[in-house]
């Protein structure tokens, strides 16, 4: 019974090993990968390189590079287009754009060429991306059109969500925040809907993001703490939560809560540059720098900016360098070293970087004129500052309005008409209460406040510097409130409070020494932040690794517990067995016991039974002697009959036999005869329609050469008469060789170059040809096959003929003809700018005889079914693409012929 209850137990263990393994095999795209080989290993390739892209770099690059090499090997033209479609996004997020750019239209050709119209559709997603980086806007709104169409009616709801979102930033750099929510909110409503809910986070932080820089706080904090819910039921969602932080962080910084924001900060710094996140790194440190500009600490803002500046500069994130570089010519300013704040400014306007936004631009200019203000320079600073307030306008930014207006008016200020200073900062105000701008209402009260003081309107003044300073302590602007405490002493003292002025006065001037002095004690306390920071990094690295190793310790204990609780209920089954299996032997002897005796009696009954069955056995065994003999003469009669009827069953297969050959026979001639006879009528179409151009040509020509007075021009005629006849008896040879196709279909097989054969159809057509016709043939790709010659120059001479019968009479004739290798086969593109006409209605008529589609000029229907029959022969194909009124494309298909000449083109190729 022990042995019994080990081997229920490992039964058990073993059926949960290889429950949990097929599981791991199942999900793991990695090991699926061991297993896959030629398209399906491509597919799986791409998978990997997409689920890695944003996460593990190297590991998806490696992954990309194996796809686009195997999927190039194997001629898989879908798989290649998916790989070069996933570098791309990989150059667009590491900041390599022209790269991006260049991948992703080599992908958009390949799925165009394979028809896949999903790869499209994401291609055109992630070029718009590119140009929402570049600032390109028009371009990036192009391609989120595109894209939308493609996937507006699609099972692809996720990939629409992020063609609104992308949308709405488009609209946000236009500064057309209206506009932008708007998408944005579709966005988020599809998300909604999704069960990948990583992607209602991001959209969910978007909107956040946006509340918060419009300074609605209350706004972002209810968003955030939806996103926190979601992000606590996913613990994967790293990214959300580090996201989280950066808001958080911000929020708090707004709410002066520094050192709780300064731990959220660094560890979603940390963060962003382990997983190499470096754009959202680089967001991070110049919101950290804003924080710090604003509340004058401009060394611990520069610490964030520069490395910010390096690492833009490196991954080619031009917007984010000029902004970088605006903000420390701001510091250079409010240090005031006028002439570096001047230089960066006049770099930054003079540079005009493609990927700079106007609002940049406009920061840039207030820069320079704010300098030049306080250098003396005032006509150059206020052509400056009006253009950028001009910019601003054009945006429809508020807040840059409210700013260019309030240093319009601290100009206004230096040039003493403080009335235009007066008006303007009361419109400054007024815009910055509307956009929730605290640092420009911090700004614009204090600026009334000193217009009034200098007015002698003491009771305003100190009405408007009561609110300044509230704005500034609630943001922590030092500066402003350096500004604040400057003219509220001069107010003090105006009012003889010489005190209270001197109590402002020291106020100043020790917040004036804390900000722009940079010396040791400031230093000092960097360094203790920056150990203090090490050591918090390394704290928490060894809580981590107490962490897992208490992991570790409770998957042992797990693992132990579930042992003994698996043997525990064996044992409790076992007895529980063996007490039932006692019950069941006791009732099994009692039973015995009763039937011992029972089986006794009826042995005696049986016994005398038996006895008179062998009196009738013996009387059976008489019977069975005399029924054998008549079985044995039975048998030998059914032996006859079965004779007879198998000579009677070989007579029928002979019979049947030769019913079924004369049968095939019949068929067989049948066939031939058809084929005989649609040969015959498809030449005699042939002789008619090829014959009939040269013909008519000999006939005009003789004409005229007859009616020809003067020598010389009557042998230009008789020499055209020559030409036309070489080209006439060149048909009748190819006619001739159409013939004996029908017996030796390969006797007639050469290499024919496409070029010449092209030719030779416009020389036959020149008559019908006025001169403006634009023909372009492009046959480098693939300049000749091994075929009929005779098939082709017909097929080339009928297509032409259409295009020039069907062309448009309003706008000139356009035709092209190319070649190239896909998969191993010859395609042939004649394409036409001329009449066009509708496939679908005339879907069942295309390339049967006697069908034309346009009535005004002559024809029989020939061409497309000549053309037809001629492919059929060389055991290719044609399709039509056509749209009424804008004219059609003829793709042909045909075998090259010759394997030689096939991988010598291929070579060429790659």
């Amino acid at each position: 019974m022990v042995s019994s209850k080990g081997l229920l137990v490992l039964c058990l263990l073993l059926l949960s090993t290889i429950v949990k393994g097929q599981s791991k095999v199942r999900d793991s795209l990695e090991q699926k990968l061991k297993s896959a080989t030629k398209e399906s290993k491509v597919d799986i390739l791409n998978q990997l390189t997409y689920e890695l892209i944003t996460n593990d770099n190297n590991k998806a690059l490696n992954y990309n590079n194996q796809a686009l090499t195997l999927s190039n090997q194997i001629g898989y033209a879908k798989g290649e287009a998916v790989a070069y479609t996933y570098k791309g996004v990989y150059e667009y997020i590491t900041g390599q754009f022209p790269d991006a750019h260049r991948d992703l239209h080599k992908g958009l050709r390949l799925s165009t060429l394979v028809g896949d119209t999903a790869n499209q559709g994401y291609i055109f997603l992630q070029l718009g991306n590119c140009s929402l980086e570049e600032v390109e806007n028009d371009s990036a709104l192009f391609y989120f059109h595109s894209a939308y169409k493609i996937f507006k009616d699609s099972a692809n709801p996720a990939v629409l969500s992020k063609i609104y979102r992308n949308m709405s930033a488009v609209y946000g750099q236009r500064y057309q925040y209206d506009t932008q929510q708007f998408y944005l909110d579709r966005s988020i409503a599809i998300r909604r809907l999704l069960p990948d809910k990583m992607l209602l986070t991001e959209g969910l932080a978007l909107k956040a993001n946006n509340a918060l820089r419009s300074g609605d706080i209350s706004k972002a904090e209810t968003i955030i703490k939806e996103i926190e819910g979601i992000a606590k039921v996913n613990p994967e969602f790293e990214e959300t939560r580090n996201d989280l932080r950066h808001l958080k962080a911000l929020i708090m910084f707004h709410r002066g809560r520094f050192e709780e924001a300064s731990v959220l900060v660094d560890s979603a710094r940390n963060y962003y540059f382990r997983v190499s996140l470096l754009r959202k790194y680089v967001t991070l440190l110049m919101d950290i720098s804003k924080v710090f500009s604003d509340r004058g600490e401009y060394e611990l803002a520069l610490n964030n900016l520069y490395p910010a500046l390096k690492l833009s500069k490196l991954r080619g994130f031009d917007s984010e360098t000029y902004a970088i570089r605006n903000r420390i010519g701001w510091i250079n300013f409010h240090l005031g070293d006028y002439t570096q704040a001047l230089r960066l400014a006049d770099e930054a306007i003079n540079s005009k970087p493609k990927r700079q936004l106007k609002a940049d631009l406009a920061n840039a200019l207030t820069l320079k004129g704010v300098s030049l203000s306080e250098i003396g320079s005032f006509i150059k600073a206020k052509m400056c500052l009006d253009s950028a307030l001009s910019i601003s306008r054009s945006l429809h930014d508020n807040r840059g309005i409210s700013e260019s207006l309030m240093n319009l008016g601290a100009l206004k200020t230096k040039q003493k008409q403080y009335s235009e200073a007066l008006t303007m900062y009361k419109e400054s105000t007024e815009l910055a209460k509307a956009s929730n701008y605290y640092y420009g209402l911090a700004w614009s009260t204090w600026g009334l406040g000193d217009i009034y003081f200098r007015n002698g309107d003491l009771k305003n003044a100190a009405h408007y510097l009561d609110q300044s300073e509230q704005f500034a302590h609630q943001i922590n602007a030092n500066e402003i409130l350096i500004m604040n405490f400057n003219t509220r002493r001069d107010l003090l003292a105006t009012q003889n409070r010489f005190k209270e002025s001197l109590i402002y006065s020291i106020m100043a001037s020790k917040l004036n020494d804390s900000i722009h002095r940079t010396d040791l004690a400031r230093r000092f306390v960097n360094l203790e932040k920056m150990q203090e920071i090490e050591q918090r990094d390394r704290d928490i690295k060894v809580l981590q690794q107490d962490k897992q190793l208490s992991e570790n310790k409770l998957k042992l204990q797990e693992s132990k517990l579930r042992q003994q609780f698996i043997l525990l209920i064996g044992g409790l089954i076992g007895l529980t067995l063996l007490a039932v299996l006692a019950f069941v032997y006791y009732r099994f002897y009692a039973r015995i016991k009763i039937l011992n005796i029972t089986i006794t009696d009826k042995n005696t009954r049986i016994q005398a039974q038996a006895d008179k069955l062998h009196e009738v056995n013996i009387e059976l065994n008489q019977l069975y002697r005399e029924v054998s003999e008549q079985n044995e003469e039975i048998q030998a009669q059914s032996n006859k009959l079965a004779e007879s009827n198998k000579n009677m069953s070989d007579l029928n297969r002979g019979l049947e036999r030769i019913v079924l050959e004369k049968t095939v026979e019949l068929r067989t001639t049948n066939e031939e005869l058809v084929r005989y006879n649609n040969e015959l009528l498809q030449f005699s179409y042939t002789v008619s329609h090829n014959l009939r151009g040269p013909v008519a040509r000999l006939l005009g020509l003789s004409g005229l050469a007859q009616t020809e007075q003067e020598l010389t021009k009557a042998r230009e005629w008789i020499n055209l008469i020559s030409k036309t006849a070489s080209d006439l008896d060149l048909i009748i040879k190819d006619l001739s060789k159409l013939l004996d196709l029908r017996n030796e279909p390969n006797q007639y097989r050469e290499v024919v170059e496409f070029d010449k054969e092209w030719k030779q159809s416009i020389s036959l057509l020149q008559d019908s040809l006025t001169g403006e016709e634009e023909i372009i043939a492009n046959f480098e790709l693939l300049p000749q096959i091994v075929t009929v010659r005779a098939m082709i120059q017909s097929i080339f001479y009928n297509l032409l003929s259409n295009a020039i019968k069907f062309r448009s009479p309003d706008r000139a004739l356009r035709v092209t003809a190319s070649s190239r290798i896909i998969e191993g086969k010859a395609f042939l593109e004649i394409a036409d700018n001329g009449l066009g006409f509708d496939t679908q209605l005339h879907k069942e008529k295309l390339f049967k005889l006697y069908r034309r589609f346009h009535t005004h000029v002559e024809g029989r229907g020939l061409g497309l079914y000549l053309i037809k029959a001629q492919l059929d022969v060389l055991n290719g194909t044609i399709d039509v693409e056509s749209v009424l009124g804008r004219g059609s494309v003829f793709r042909i298909e045909m075998p090259l012929g010759d394997d030689e000449l096939t991988t010598h083109h291929e070579n060429e190729i790659m």
